[in-house]
């Protein structure tokens, strides 16, 4: 990665800051086949997440909301949720949010962000009991 210019170091810098610790491998494809998209949707995302009104864990309780209702993999937003301090049981919450939204389907999907929330909470419980906090990547 010492070969990146000096733009997408910013890029990827941002993106292991918000996903905690991992870029996703689709900025990695925009880079390598479509680096003016990279760059716009980083500026896309930057403006709608760094300089949102909204605290951290309320932007990614909205995204689990969002990727349920769509069918989308809710499990990486879920881990960052409980990072920014959300519970499982508001993980649930954002997700019950699709079952009018987007019906028993969608909620059903989104049951996969509440298994991994609990699962994330756990580790992060038994973390914290053997010898303090601990970073989770």
């Amino acid at each position: 990665m010492a070969r990146r210019q000096a733009p997408y170091r910013e890029i990827y810098a941002y993106f292991e800051a918000e996903m905690n610790g991992r870029a996703p491998d689709s900025i990695r494809m925009l880079e390598r086949y479509l680096p003016g998209a990279m760059e716009g949707f980083y500026r896309l995302r930057r403006a709608t997440t760094v300089e949102s009104s909204l605290p951290k864990k309320v932007r990614e309780l909205i995204i689990i909301a969002v990727e349920a209702a769509l069918k989308k993999d809710p499990i990486g937003h879920a881990r960052i949720a409980v990072e920014a301090g959300a519970t499982p049981q508001e993980v649930h919450d954002a997700v019950a949010l699709a079952l009018w939204l987007a019906g028993m389907p969608a909620y059903h999907h989104g049951m996969a962000a509440v298994r991994a929330a609990e699962r994330h909470a756990a580790r992060r419980r038994r973390m914290d009991g053997a010898g303090g906090r601990q970073a989770q990547r």
